[in-house]
């Protein structure tokens, strides 16, 4: 797999993330700290009680799925095998309101393992033939790999 964003990595998931987060302690203060009603303090503070356990179990997921993706990732930087992925096709997509993109199939070839395509949209007005030789950094034994962003410099996308 290309490097996707991770689930914590998108802005409305991080936005939703960082509400459900806060909303156990926040609840559980405003009970405590005697800004509800008489009334309502207890169910106030029961619910703050309940959802801060779920807040901790959210935040310790997201910690665990960014150091994960920051682990893969290193993998791929220490143990990555560079190959060339011949283009199969290429297609003129938008990819925006006012922006071209270039839609590529390619197939990889990876020693000791079977070949295979993949799909990659490139950003900008580069024109891609088909049978160009696209560089790909490659994980000998994962299912991991991401295209290099200058071969002459020897860079990877991220």
């Amino acid at each position: 797999m290309n490097r996707p964003p991770s689930y914590f990595e998108q802005p409305v998931w991080t936005g939703l993330g960082l509400l459900v987060v806060c909303a156990g302690p926040v609840i559980l203060l405003a009970g405590i700290g005697g800004y509800v009603p008489d009334d309502d303090r207890l169910g106030v503070v029961v619910t703050g009680l309940v959802w801060t356990p779920f807040t901790v179990v959210v935040l310790v997921l997201a910690i665990v799925d960014t150091v994960r993706g920051q682990r893969v990732w290193r993998d791929l930087d220490t143990g990555g095998v560079r190959v060339t992925g011949r283009v199969t096709s290429a297609q003129r997509v938008w990819c925006g309101e006012d922006e071209r993109c270039t839609r590529v199939r390619m197939l990889v070839s990876v020693p000791g393992r079977p070949p295979f395509a993949t799909s990659h949209l490139v950003a900008g007005e580069e024109i891609i033939e088909v049978g160009t030789g696209i560089p790909v950094d490659v994980h000998p034994t994962r299912d991991i790999f991401r295209l290099v962003a200058d071969p002459s410099t020897g860079g990877a996308s991220r």
